[in-house]
Formats: structure tokens, sequence, C-alpha cells
């Protein structure tokens, strides 16, 4: 391997860290939560916000951050990403001995902080870096990076808590960021320095109507229209209108107004956010359901839950290449129907054998992921002028990332108002059926989305 290659690949592979932790710690959380939901004596819809101000900052942040990376240099940046990562992941498994859940909730928030600078500039780090005729394959060891943490991650958070104990997840996640640390100081170069800075108050806005509409949905299903749900529904649509207002009239707006405006770019991504809505959902009530009612360890769910991710795998690199072949239409088509399909299987459990239902809901699942999301990212990136690829892709990423919060505060919230606060187990089970019945509602919307989306590459890209 030539000097320059061996360059090339280190900084690759030290940008892909970000999307390697991404993915790994939030499969890590997931397959811990009901054993942190017991160490607290928590309801699984509070049990939850550790996935959702995870999700909520980082969709919130993304943006602003991939301007702030121009002005202030993306290597700068993606390193104090990185230690702040480290530092919070640090609390939050020393957080355990404090029993205050609050803690923990409020350094996955800062974790999640630190995610946002990472994942932001990541791509920009490989772009300028490599020459173009490798820049593909360097950003084709993204996809495999991340395949890699969404597979070790339940694995290893099954095992931390079986051997050891579950703060032990993040302990993990610091020394991780820590190795990654070193090797970005090491071998990224910087870039950056120029460029315009996000508009705050649109991005604070953002932030605080993002939170408090969340808030607002996840404990009406619960609690109906209380004082509080009253207080953040209000503060929600105060911030939706500054975002509005900062939109139409801002110098620097977060989201490049013809984008948004255009419906052959906004309907595959609003598609993508119902399918993550879904899947979102689904991955934090299944390991309820594995261990509350299957009885299973989270050494055996984390199993479980590679199953997904090796069909993922197997499917993505293959359905990205039949769209490239025959066109998007048809293939994520088959996907949001494939998700529609892993919910119901879901909403099945408890008739009849609720393993056997688990393991097709989940491989379901992951044929669905991987069917959609390599053509509808195809469609979504030839259909954007190339001057405002940047801009799409912040806005892709963001929308992932909301309909994340939004799946996991809508489903398992309807679980706990179905089931009660202390159910038995058929209750449990009519909450199970009811947050997967709400899954399949978002894939079904998904595949309605997905019927008007027969767009294909414009000429020209």
């Amino acid at each position: 391997m030539s000097e320059q290659r061996r360059r090339h690949m280190l900084v690759v592979i030290t940008a892909a860290v970000s999307i390697f932790l991404l993915s790994f710690d939030v499969n890590m959380v997931n397959i811990a939560l009901p054993t942190i939901t017991a160490h607290y004596s928590l309801d699984i819809a509070t049990s939850a916000w550790l996935v959702i101000i995870y999700a909520v900052v980082l969709c919130s942040l993304l943006l602003p951050f991939g301007k702030a990376g121009d002005v202030i240099g993306h290597r700068r940046l993606f390193i104090a990403g990185l230690a702040l990562f480290s530092v919070a992941n640090l609390g939050a498994g020393l957080s355990y001995h404090l029993d205050s859940f609050l803690a923990l909730v409020v350094l996955r928030g800062v974790a999640a902080l630190g995610t946002a600078m990472m994942v932001s500039v990541n791509f920009a780090i490989v772009s300028i870096n490599l020459p173009e005729e490798v820049r593909g394959r360097g950003l084709g060891i993204f996809t495999v990076l991340g395949a890699v943490g969404f597979m070790t991650g339940p694995l290893a958070s099954g095992l931390l808590i079986t051997l050891l104990q579950w703060n032990w997840i993040f302990y993990t996640n610091a020394a991780i960021a820590a190795v990654g640390l070193a090797a970005a100081v090491l071998f990224i170069p910087r870039s950056g320095g120029e460029g315009v800075a996000a508009d705050v108050v649109q991005t604070a806005a953002l932030f605080i109507g993002l939170l408090c509409f969340v808030i607002t949905v996840n404990r009406s299903l619960v609690e109906g229209l209380s004082p509080v749900v009253m207080l953040t529904a209000t503060g929600a649509l105060a911030a939706a209108a500054i975002v509005l207002r900062r939109q139409a009239h801002a110098t620097t707006p977060l989201l490049e107004r013809s984008v948004v405006r255009d419906p052959v770019v906004m309907v595959p991504i609003v598609c993508m956010a119902f399918v993550y809505m879904a899947y979102s959902g689904a991955m934090v009530l299944l390991p309820f359901y594995l261990e509350y009612i299957l009885g299973l360890t989270p050494a055996a769910m984390g199993l479980l839950f590679v199953l997904p991710a090796f069909i993922i795998m197997a499917i993505g690199p293959l359905s990205g290449s039949f769209a490239d072949r025959r066109g998007s239409y048809t293939i994520s088509l088959a996907g949001t129907g494939m998700m529609v399909v892993s919910m119901a299987v879901f909403a099945s459990m408890g008739r009849m054998d609720g393993l056997l239902l688990a393991s097709l809901g989940l491989a379901a699942m992951g044929a669905g992921h991987g069917l959609f999301n390599p053509p509808n990212n195809r469609r979504i990136f030839c259909a954007v002028p190339i001057e405002h690829i940047g801009t799409a892709s912040g806005m892709h990423q963001m929308l992932r990332q909301v309909g994340m919060v939004l799946g996991a505060a809508t489903m398992p919230a309807l679980y706990q108002m179905v089931a009660g606060p202390a159910p038995a187990a058929p209750m449990m089970l009519d909450g199970f059926q009811a947050g997967f019945a709400l899954g399949a509602v978002f894939a079904l919307a998904a595949v309605a989305l997905a019927l008007l989306t027969r767009n294909e590459c414009r000429i020209g890209r």
C-alpha cells in the first residue's frame, strides 16, 4: 500500500468512527432499556426518554453544526465532538452510583451533542481529503462500519449487562471514543474555516420546539391534557412560529428554501421519516416484550437483534444496484410494504409463538430497511441540485432523526396508555399490540408516500 493510500485510509477509518459509534451506541441502549427501567423503577414511556433526548438533540443540531464546521474547521469540530461524547459517556457510567435517572438523561443529551458535532462533518472530512476517484470507496467504508456497529452494539450490550452491569455500556462508548479522539488528532488534516454560520435563533427555536412537541405527544398519551402537556404544547406552537418566520426572513436560514419547496425532494424524505418512526418505535418496544413476556436475557436479545443487521447488510447493496438498473420506485415501495408486514407480525405476538414471531418480524423489518433506504436515498440525491447537496444531506439526516424521535415517543407511550402503570401479562400484551399497531399505521403512511414518488434521476445528474 502506497503512503498516500495509507493516509487516505486512516482519514476514512477515523472519520467513520463517528458512524460506528452512532449505531453502536443507540443499539446498546435499546437492549439495556429494560434493565435500566427496572433499576430506576420506571414505566416504559418514561425510560424511553433515554432514546428520545438523544435523537432530539441530534436532529436539532446536525444542520447548524454542519455550517459551524465550515466556519471553525471540520477537524476542530470533529475532535471536540469525540471528546465531549467520551466525557459524557464516562459521566453516564458513573451516574449509576448517583441513582438519578434525570442525571442519566441529561448526560445522554450531552453525548448526543458530541455525536452531532462528529456526524455533521464526517462526510465533509472524507470528501475534502480524498480524491474523487477513491471517494466512493471511502464512503463505502462508512456503510460497513455503520453496519458493524449495528451488529455489535446489541451483542456487546447483552454481554456487558450479563457479565457486569448496565453502566458498562457507557464506559465502553467512552473508551472507543477516546481511541477515536487520539486517531483524529493524529490523522485528520485541517479543513474548513470559511462559510456562513447558522441562524442561532432558528436553531434554538428548533430544539425547543422539537423537545416541547415530543413531550406533548409522549405525556398526553400517558396522562391526558395535564397542565404540563398544555404548557409544552403552547411552547411547541410558539417555537414553530419562530422557526417558520426565521426560515422565511433570516439571511442564513437553516434550510435552503428552494430545497424545502421541492416536492420531488421532500416527499421521499418525509416517506423515510415515517419508515424510521415505525423502525425506532419497534426497536424500543421489542426488548421489553422479549424480557417481560418471553423472559429472554439481555445476552439472548443481543443475539436476536443481530438478525436484521445481517439482512440489511445482505440486501442493501443489492437493492441499490437494482435501483441503478431498473429505477427506485418498485424496490422502495416493496421496502415500505415489508415494514407494514413486520409491524403486523409484531402486533400478532402473544397470539402465537412469540419468539418465532419476533424473529420473523425482525427479519421482515431488516428486509424492509434494506430494500427501502438505498433506492430512496438515490432518488433524493439525484433530484437535488448539486449546489444544494450539502443542505439536502443535513435535512435528510435531521428528518431521519425526527422520525426516530417520534417513533420512540409515541409507540411506547401508547403501550403505557393501554397497559396501565403496573400491568399484568394480559394487559402488557394488549399494550404491545397497540404500540405495534401504531407502527403499522406509520408504515402504511410510508407506503402511501412511496406510491407518490415515481420520479427518478433528473437529466444531467
